[in-house]
């Protein structure tokens, strides 16, 4: 069992990360950027629009009765629009809408057209779980979505009705066969409980080599409504290769594969991981990985006992309009209140950029500090 507080080579990868935010910053310094006291700069905001979900995932929601924001603590789409301009202008490049569930907010489409429409923002993707997905792809590529993921956990339809509460195991399939047939970037979210769910990742590692998708693995992580998190629940991701390649063979890290062709039974094979070279991002959290026959990519995002925060360049934006510099920060920064309250742009980026100096370290200190517990955040409430 890998021990969670253990961090693979931390020291080294902190110290390159020094090094490359070091000459970043030199390069930076006295510019309008959103830049920590740590020298990670963010580049990209995940912004959450409803609290709400239709699903009861047991690692997500709290049990029982939930409290939902009131309706009138919720950002409109202009709010929304207005912020992400103002961060856009700090250096925000990347908009990622989360929940809850982002379709229930009605008419979504038009924040993505106003998204897409700001200078400075390069692209707007989304998460989901896919349950709506499927009936508003095309509208959604339409107005500028340029990716999607999606989450699914199981593929046995009452394995996911345990996990999520309800019977939609088809629909969510579906979306993702409609996401790719409208030319969306499509990868699957896949959060793997040790007990849970673990007999079933040769399953979505076959699934990647079937269709072509990219399966992201997600170690469990303490942000769980219901409280039941534990360590020895973490299915790792050094356990999972392992699993993976004592089933279905090797695989390469696909910062390796894409400057090779495969030899595979005396031909030549082109890696199909070419077609992913334009969606990887240095800062991304998923380590993604090839087959070494050049079927399949997949990914692993080992947040427990592997943490990236040396290299987060991430912020969020909760639905009812509070900044969040680090997915563990509590309660994070109040701006719905600056919007309301006529604060000048000006005076909204001078705090927002303060703020992004006191980021946290991130789960890597909780880690290190050994203050792991249960539910550290609620995950509904601030968006993936």
């Amino acid at each position: 069992m890998y021990e969670i507080g253990k961090v693979d080579g931390e020291e080294i990868r902190e110290e390159e990360n020094r090094q490359q935010q070091k000459s970043e910053y030199d390069d930076r310094e006295g510019k309008n950027i959103l830049i920590d006291n740590f020298g990670r700069i963010a580049k990209k905001l995940r912004v959450s629009v409803t609290d709400r979900c239709n699903m009861r995932c047991m690692y997500c929601m709290p049990r029982g009765n939930v409290r939902w924001f009131n309706e009138q603590d919720i950002l409109d789409f202009s709010e929304i629009s207005r912020l992400v301009s103002i961060l856009a202008d700090l250096g925000i490049e990347r908009i990622r809408l989360t929940g809850g569930e982002p379709l229930l907010r009605p008419n979504l489409k038009n924040l993505i057209i106003s998204l897409t429409q700001l200078e400075g923002i390069k692209s707007v993707s989304m998460t989901t779980n896919g349950l709506l997905f499927g009936e508003k792809a095309r509208e959604l590529k339409d107005a500028g979505l340029e990716s999607v993921n999606i989450s699914l956990d199981t593929f046995r339809p009452d394995r996911f009705k345990a996990i999520t509460g309800i019977n939609g195991l088809n629909k969510v399939i579906d979306a993702v066969n409609t996401a790719e047939s409208v030319g969306l970037n499509v990868k699957i979210n896949t959060v793997v409980i040790r007990g849970w769910n673990d007999d079933e990742i040769t399953d979505f590692a076959k699934f990647s080599r079937d269709t072509g998708h990219i399966v992201r693995f997600i170690e469990f992580m303490p942000l769980d409504g219901s409280g039941f998190w534990r360590s020895d629940l973490v299915y790792t991701k050094r356990e999972m290769i392992e699993l993976i390649t004592r089933n279905l063979g090797g695989i390469m890290p696909l910062n390796h594969a894409l400057h090779c062709d495969l030899d595979t039974n005396g031909m030549n094979h082109k890696n199909n991981s070419n077609r992913y070279s334009n969606q990887i991002h240095k800062s991304d959290p998923a380590a993604l990985f090839s087959f070494c026959d050049g079927r399949g990519t997949i990914g692993f995002i080992p947040s427990m006992t592997e943490p990236f925060c040396a290299n987060c360049d991430r912020m969020r934006l909760t639905s009812d309009g509070r900044l969040l510099t680090c997915l563990f920060e509590n309660p994070g920064y109040d701006l719905r209140n600056l919007l309301r309250s006529r604060k000048s742009n000006q005076y909204i980026k001078k705090k927002v950029t303060e703020n992004m100096r006191k980021k946290p370290e991130g789960i890597i200190k909780i880690i290190k500090t050994k203050t792991l517990k249960p539910s550290l955040n609620l995950m509904h409430t601030i968006g993936g």
